[in-house]
């Protein structure tokens, strides 16, 4: 029976999927010149949904892969920086301030992509396994400039 339970488990796993939509907006605002903050909105539309932010110097495509889950392809070129931004809103919406120190030594122009992560488990419904999926969302990419 523990066997049977297991394999039912691992079928599950397999069948999960992942699937990527651009189905967010990402906006920032602020000049960027030392001393400053910058402001990253992501309006999304999941709620309580694990948000992120991608920080890259070029525009271009980096496939992340999730295993069983799938696969998240982002608008930005390898490499890139992702900061966690927490979890959406009731809105699904998250924002985060960066503050530019004063003497920030060059000037440089980036490219920010937003995303949210939902992690769904449907419990077992015998004869039916367990499933897990992993649903992404992701925003348009947009340039901003940072130093002076």
């Amino acid at each position: 029976m523990l066997t049977k339970s297991l394999v039912a488990v691992c079928v599950g796993l397999l069948a999960a999927t992942a699937s990527a939509q651009s189905c967010a907006t990402l906006t920032v605002s602020g000049t960027g010149a030392p001393g400053t903050t910058l402001q990253f909105n992501l309006d999304g539309q999941a709620s309580g949904a694990f948000a992120f932010l991608a920080v890259g110097m070029t525009q271009g495509t980096t496939s992340i892969p999730f295993g069983p889950l799938g696969t998240l392809t982002l608008g930005l070129a390898s490499p890139l920086l992702t900061l966690p931004l927490g979890m959406t809103n009731a809105s699904g919406d998250a924002s985060v301030s960066v503050p530019v120190p004063n003497g920030f030594p060059v000037s440089l122009d980036m490219f920010a992509q937003g995303l949210t992560a939902e992690l769904t488990i449907t419990p077992p419904s015998p004869p039916t396994p367990p499933s897990i999926s992993l649903t992404f969302c992701t925003s348009n990419v947009v340039g901003f400039h940072i130093g002076n």
